[in-house]
């Protein structure tokens, strides 16, 4: 009877040892899995902040060759400079409400769509574990790096608005040409970074080829203008 008893709780203890032993692993494997889903989650919130920064610079420069284009129209001297500068503003009001359109239409909320004058993004990450963080990680310094890039775009036209005549005819095409040139290399930047999105790659090349275009009339006005 003793040594029965025995067996029996050898058997109980070493059954009990591995339930216990498989409970262990069972942990460590779901650890692993919600850690896994936990970084998967991380690279979609990035990502996805990575999108609402990018558009945000779109945004800005849009903004900004608005804003340029607006002072030249009250304060340029010679007529065909007036007349690129209402071009200039109507091709990027244009490609603003493009913009803001194709981002009410993914959700998103971009801040500089809405008023240039805001420095700080709205939008947040939603999902699941990992989503959030990722998505405030990468979102840290934003409104930080818009703040700075409105300021820029004020002194400047500040130190536009100070010039008067040809004086300012031409600054303003000197301007205007590096800002298209700089919106190219933005816009080249998410063809690349989005060749797999083609609603918005679309969306990117027509503004490439407005930019372009743009870039070629300031030029050519530089030219006639100095001769």
């Amino acid at each position: 009877m003793g040594k029965t008893n025995w067996k029996t709780r050898a058997v109980t203890a070493a059954v009990m040892t591995g339930l216990m032993g498989f409970a262990a692993h069972a942990d460590e494997s779901q650890s692993k899995q919600e850690q896994e889903q936990m970084k998967q989650g991380k690279a979609v919130g990035e990502a996805a902040a990575k999108r609402v920064q990018y558009v945000g610079k779109l945004a800005v420069f849009n903004n900004r060759q608005i804003e340029m284009a607006k002072l030249a129209e009250e304060q340029a001297s010679d007529p065909r400079v007036k007349e690129f500068a209402t071009k200039l503003r109507q091709d990027h009001e244009k490609s603003q409400e493009t913009l803001r359109t194709w981002a009410q239409n993914k959700k998103m909320q971009i801040s500089a769509l809405n008023d240039s004058s805001q420095t700080s993004e709205s939008a947040t990450g939603t999902g699941g574990s990992g989503v959030q963080q990722g998505y405030q990680e990468k979102m840290k310094g934003t409104g930080e790096k818009l703040g700075k890039a409105i300021d820029t775009k004020n002194e400047e036209l500040n130190k536009l608005r100070e010039k008067q005549g040809p004086e300012f005819d031409k600054a303003f095409l000197t301007r205007i040409t590096e800002d298209q040139k700089k919106g190219k290399e933005i816009l080249k930047e998410g063809r690349k970074e989005y060749k797999n999105d083609a609603g918005f790659l679309a969306l990117l090349s027509d503004t490439e080829a407005t930019v372009s275009s743009n870039e070629m009339e300031a030029k050519n006005l530089e030219k006639q203008m100095k001769k």
